[in-house]
């Protein structure tokens, strides 16, 4: 990370002059050091590629994240590594994940990647390095996935990504989140190229508060701040973004050396669009990255800058918390459900979803998912709305405990019911309707709950013991994401 500069090289006898509030002040601003990460793909090991290096060198970068598309062709992998280790040495940090056109080597690159992560302090990750990984590096926090990613030999484009991700950002966190991929869909992107045309990896980096950023397309773009990925439903097209659950951008940035291509799409939803056509040039989108707020901007090597704005995100980032009250209110007692005690069904419009709103222990309104059954023995939906309108009636999300656990028909019979106990200390469940090994075992509650695990952990677990789509697995673990990794 680099050094403070100016206020942090006092002596210490200037220190000490200072009042007691005014230097406790200047510890906490030296504590929290911005953090300066730049973003590039499809980089190529030509001229181009170098030039961008360079720059991201003289810009006083901390953290790069490269969005795929490293070197193009077979035997590049190491020219590659030298090009990162001549512009920014071997101990810098650099996130990397990967893109099509890593089917050459990447068995090659994901063993330099992880190398340089484990050279460099305070850089950590976990999962899959490059394809399906959580990172963590100052008060940054990435998740990397490949979705679409079909042309790489041991990589599906389709494996449980979504679900990922989700468990990646569970509870709160007082750090940025970024959501890292290399293919975008048709409409996040300002090229003809098309990409996944699922919605789900951009839902739930939505629902996590979390900021996108992709590649692939050899251009720069960049979303206004969106309510709904699908729809590409604005905000507002101002340049101060606020990055809350239910909130956020993508970007492409994919011009880290390769060609540069014209437009071919484009939308009212686009803040910021940079091709050949805007006679674009390599370079990279800088953000630096403080406490709860961030500056941005894309510089090319040629030092035009065609796009700033600015961030700020909530206190924590969940979808608990939001950084601004919505104005849907709450229902009046008449309205909940009869026999259902202090609570109501609450139905989602802005996607198929239903959520039991009551108090949690903490004697706040929360909520939890509950299946069509679930809702349909709880009398109904009482209250229906989009995201903003469930967190007006219950912010605390997903605070509460599953309500239809062994009381309706949706449940499973008292064999299905049974413990982590009866099964030793959990068991791995499979899903049937995408490739996901789940591991199933009772949380701090005494609740079944479940984790993602990867398929080699379920087969150091023992392999597969029950199998269902996610209706059943919301069945026999309604506790989603409330346990620890057991790998």
């Amino acid at each position: 990370m680099r050094n403070i500069k100016n206020s942090k090289s006092r002596s210490l006898a200037s220190a000490i002059a200072l009042t007691l509030p005014a230097f406790l002040a200047f510890a906490t601003a030296a504590q929290a050091a911005p953090l300066k990460v730049a973003f590039i793909g499809d980089q190529g090991v030509g001229e181009h590629a170098e030039s961008v290096l360079s720059l991201v060198a003289n810009e006083g970068t901390d953290l790069l994240l490269i969005q795929g598309d490293l070197g193009y062709k077979e035997n590049t992998a190491n020219t590659w590594e030298e090009h990162l280790n001549t512009y920014l040495g071997s101990s810098f940090p650099v996130l990397t994940l990967v893109g099509n056109h890593e089917n050459f080597e990447w068995p090659l690159y994901q063993r330099l990647i992880q190398k340089r992560i484990n050279r460099i302090s305070g850089l950590s990750c976990s999962g899959n390095t490059g394809v399906k990984a959580k990172c963590s590096y100052g008060n940054v926090e990435v998740v990397q996935v490949a979705p679409g990613i079909n042309e790489v030999s041991g990589i599906s484009g389709d494996d449980g990504y979504a679900e990922f991700i989700d468990s990646s950002f569970a509870g709160t966190s007082d750090k940025w989140r970024i959501c890292s991929w290399h293919k975008p869909h048709r409409m996040m992107q300002t090229g003809s190229k098309n990409g996944p045309s699922q919605w789900d990896t951009y839902d739930s980096c939505l629902d996590a508060g979390a900021m996108i950023a992709l590649a692939h397309e050899h251009a720069y773009s960049r979303t206004h701040l969106l309510s709904d990925f699908r729809n590409q439903t604005v905000v507002h097209t101002g340049s101060d973004m606020a990055l809350q659950p239910g909130q956020s951008f993508a970007f492409v940035s994919g011009l880290g050396g390769r060609e540069v291509r014209s437009q071919a799409r484009g939308g009212d939803y686009f803040a910021s669009i940079y091709t050949a056509d805007q006679g674009a040039h390599a370079g990279a989108l800088f953000c630096e990255f403080g406490d709860k707020t961030a500056n941005c901007y894309f510089k090319a090597i040629n030092g035009a800058v065609p796009d700033q704005f600015s961030l700020t995100r909530s206190a924590g980032s969940s979808q608990a918390e939001q950084s601004e009250p919505v104005s849907a209110p709450p229902p009046t007692t008449t309205q909940v459900p009869e026999g259902t005690g202090d609570g109501y069904v609450f139905s989602r419009t802005d996607k198929t979803e239903y959520r039991w709103i009551a108090r949690n222990a903490d004697g706040d309104m929360g909520s939890t998912w509950i299946d069509q059954p679930c809702a349909a023995s709880l009398g109904g939906a009482t209250a229906s709305g989009d995201w903003g309108d469930l967190m007006a009636h219950a912010p605390a999300f997903d605070s509460i405990a599953y309500p239809c656990n062994g009381s309706t028909s949706s449940q499973p019979s008292s064999s299905d019911n049974a413990t982590a106990s009866d099964t030793g200390d959990g068991f791995v469940f499979s899903r049937t309707d995408k490739t996901e090994y789940r591991w199933i075992a009772n949380n701090a509650s005494g609740v079944l709950g479940s984790v993602w695990i990867e398929k080699a952990c379920a087969d150091n677990l023992g392999g597969v013991k029950e199998s269902g789509n996610w209706k059943e697995l919301m069945n026999r673990a309604p506790g989603f994401d409330t346990i620890a990794s057991p790998c």
